[in-house]
């Protein structure tokens, strides 16, 4: 028998259980005609009751919901792709035209016009807003907005930037109008945004005149499990009908005996230290060295993944984005060139207890990780016992995500393990821009390298993709070699369906998910 199976009618029949077979049918044929609601297991739920997908990570989960849209939008071979916009051209080094539209509507009934696209965008930097987000605004620098009539705006940025319509692929960049009472989220996708709990559910409906034909479902239900485990019960139970982020080992299993409906797909995901650079033990870089030559990356790979579920890392990017991964560069298992580097900088056991001490001190790595996929725990864990054997004491713990951030940047922890999609735009300038750029917002480590910013300066400002990869190589080149964020590994999405569901396809950005053919049968 298949592990999951089609929901059945069974405490309704055991209750009306002597009904006529004329009686029952026509229970049937009703249940039959219902609405196509569907309820989906997601690792992370929202920031707020009423979150704009504008500010901080709301735009990702509303993205997937089909809530809101983007001017341009990602493929799934990673290209750019028509949205809202019909056409994009670059006019100039800081100039570009948009063309809309003319047939999409938000969920208010209203058309989209330039005049709305505008001031969506000027939300951005308007503090106090529910979408102000400096670090998208950072990201697209945008001087001015032109109208040049209904459907066409020209958008100035404040310098040269070759990644701006790569940026405007984010989820966070998208297309609202100023919500009401009634409709507290207008956005254009094709379902409308019902309600939202904190860190619970995020529920939507359908809307019908969706530019991009009706939706098949009536209705869909985010539920934020952070544990894997317990959202492979919920679909057991039939509490759900899809986990997105299943449990690796299970998958695995299931995959091996045939049962279930599985997904998978490779996507941009890294798993990843952010290390706190700036101050602590491991602004020692020789420590950062050692550290990386400790992890064995395959073996984690192969306990934590189960085989399905990633690729060891040896830069930023997998190997499936062939247009920007530096081939030449690796991350080696070698623990005994780490014992080697440590001892010759005089990080050694003086006592012979096991544990190293610098400057004097015991050494102890104090690392965090937090909920919400599953491969992080166990990584966390390996990790600690595989420093051990290079003589490095490590505590780790599992909090939440921004208090892990903030004790990283108050220097009260070493090192962050999280996972990130390290190119949802498709461009390479959004993950080191973010993360490891002198005092960009999260940049919890405190480093700064003079040549990576310029680099970085300099990648933004060419439009020519062959001088950009010049620079994008010595950029992961000089990543590898300081180690402010240790790569573990590229990760595959897995999911599991109830067996009814059609549609759903897993996008190697992961900020897709919810289109008009996703669809429930009954």
């Amino acid at each position: 028998m298949k592990l999951f199976s089609t929901r059945s009618f069974v405490s309704a029949v055991t209750c009306l259980g002597l009904m006529s077979a004329a009686s029952l049918a026509a229970v049937t044929t009703k249940a039959a005609a219902a609405e196509k609601n569907l309820r989906i297991a997601v690792p992370f739920g929202p920031k707020s009751s009423v979150p704009d997908p504008r500010a901080r990570q709301n735009g990702w989960l509303s993205n997937r919901a089909g809530v809101s849209e983007t001017l341009i939008g990602l493929g799934y071979d990673m290209t750019m792709q028509p949205r809202l916009a019909t056409r994009f051209e670059n006019l100039s080094p800081t100039e570009w035209k948009i063309i809309l539209r003319d047939d999409v509507l938000f969920h208010d009934g209203s058309k989209m016009t330039a005049e709305d696209v505008k001031a969506s965008f000027e939300k951005l930097d308007i503090e106090g807003h529910p979408g102000h987000n400096p670090r998208l605004s950072r990201l697209l620098g945008i001087e001015r907005i032109t109208i040049q009539d209904p459907h066409t705006l020209v958008f100035k940025t404040q310098s040269p930037n070759s990644a701006f319509l790569w940026s405007l692929t984010e989820p966070s960049a998208a297309v609202l109008k100023d919500g009401t009472d009634e409709l507290p989220l207008v956005g254009t996708g094709p379902f409308v945004f019902v309600s939202a709990e904190t860190e619970k559910y995020y529920e939507t409906r359908k809307f019908a005149d969706y530019w991009g034909g009706e939706p098949k479902l009536d209705t869909i239900t985010m539920d934020a499990l952070s544990d894997a485990a317990v959202a492979a019960l919920a679909l057991r139970s039939g509490d759900v009908d899809l986990v997105t982020n299943y449990p690796e080992p299970d998958f695995a299993k299931l995959k091996e005996t045939g049962d279930g409906q599985l997904f998978e797909g490779e996507t941009t995901r890294l798993f990843f230290f952010q290390v706190k650079t700036s101050e602590g033990p491991l602004a020692n870089k020789t420590l950062r060295q050692a550290v990386s030559l400790g992890l064995d990356r395959k073996t984690i790979v192969d306990a934590v993944l189960s085989g399905v579920g990633g690729a060891p890392a040896n830069s930023l990017f997998p190997a499936t984005m062939a247009s920007w991964v530096n081939s030449d560069l690796t991350l080696d298992y070698d623990p005994e060139k780490a014992i080697t580097l440590l001892d010759e900088a005089g990080i050694k056991d003086t006592n012979g207890d096991g544990n190293r001490e610098l400057n004097g001190e015991e050494l102890v790595l104090k690392i965090r990780s937090y909920e919400g996929r599953p491969a992080l725990r166990p990584t966390l864990e390996i990790t600690q016992a595989l420093l051990q054997q290079i003589g490095i004491n490590a505590e780790i713990a599992i909090g939440e995500y921004d208090a892990n951030n903030n004790a990283l940047k108050a220097g009260e922890i070493d090192m962050h393990l999280q996972a990130w999609g390290t190119a949802p735009q498709g461009d390479p300038d959004y993950f080191p821009s973010t993360l490891v750029e002198t005092d960009v917002s999260y940049n919890f480590s405190g480093y700064s390298n003079p040549e990576l910013d310029e680099l970085l300066a300099k990648g933004r400002a060419d439009f020519d993709d062959e001088l950009r990869k010049v620079h994008y190589d010595r950029i992961q080149e000089i990543l590898n070699d300081d180690l402010p964020l240790i790569p573990v590994f590229h990760k595959t999405q897995v999911s599991v369906g109830n067996g009814m569901i059609s549609g759903y396809r897993i996008h190697p950005a992961e900020t897709y998910l919810v289109t008009p053919d996703l669809d429930l049968a009954h």
